[in-house]
């Protein structure tokens, strides 16, 4: 019987993490594009002003911009520029360049959330208030530090989940056209759906066929 491994995707903290997340922007989205779409209409139309309509803007773009970050680390779409993954076709030694820019990405994020955490506590001993409503600042700038702080937990389990994958399957990326794995690793790995160097040439041979007679 193969061994059940703990997938923390399929728990119902992820999914209530995840629903909050969707929440947030959302609600974001809707109360910024809203107040901003009627401090246009009270000035242009009816001659008023939105008393701290930008203080309001603030406080729901705020979280909006970082939940909008940190899905972006749940899904793990974040622009890239992996100019490498062009060039490089042995599909282990891309995943372990791969890993390497992960570890990186951690390393970084960990250093700007420890900022972040310094900056939260600063403004919940400031307590300082917006000028016209009186919010507390803290409660718009909080989402600085939780949002790098939910980007840390994704990054983490991103790069935990890929390096398990790496040593007990041979990879964790989808390979493209011309990937391949040398004969050692498939030796190792038989289970492994990634072409041998040969195959892989053989695929681009018959996809370049392809193109030509189309």
């Amino acid at each position: 019987m193969q061994k059940q491994h703990f997938d923390l995707t399929q728990t119902a903290f992820w999914n209530i993490l995840q629903n909050i997340i969707k929440v947030v922007m959302i609600v974001g989205s809707v109360v910024s594009t809203a107040c901003m779409c009627y401090s246009v209409i009270l000035r242009y139309i009816f001659h008023k002003n939105f008393y701290g309509s930008d203080e309001v803007i603030m406080l729901f773009a705020f979280w909006l911009y970082f939940m909008g970050a940190v899905y972006g680390s749940y899904e793990d779409s974040h622009i890239k520029a992996d100019l490498l993954n062009v060039y490089i076709k042995n599909l282990r030694i891309k995943d372990a360049l791969a890993l390497v820019a992960q570890a990186l990405t951690i390393f970084v994020n960990t250093i700007v959330l420890t900022w972040a955490y310094k900056y939260f506590l600063l403004e919940i001993n400031k307590g300082g208030l917006s000028t016209a409503l009186k919010i507390p600042l803290v409660i718009p700038k909080s989402a600085v530090f939780f949002g790098f702080l939910l980007m840390e937990f994704y990054h983490v389990y991103y790069f935990i989940h890929n390096i398990l994958l790496y040593v007990r399957k041979g990879h964790f990326t989808q390979p493209h056209l011309g990937d391949y794995v040398t004969a050692a690793v498939k030796q190792k790995y038989p289970g492994i759906d990634v072409p041998s160097k040969e195959e892989a040439a053989a695929l681009v041979a018959q996809e370049l066929g392809k193109e030509g007679e189309g």
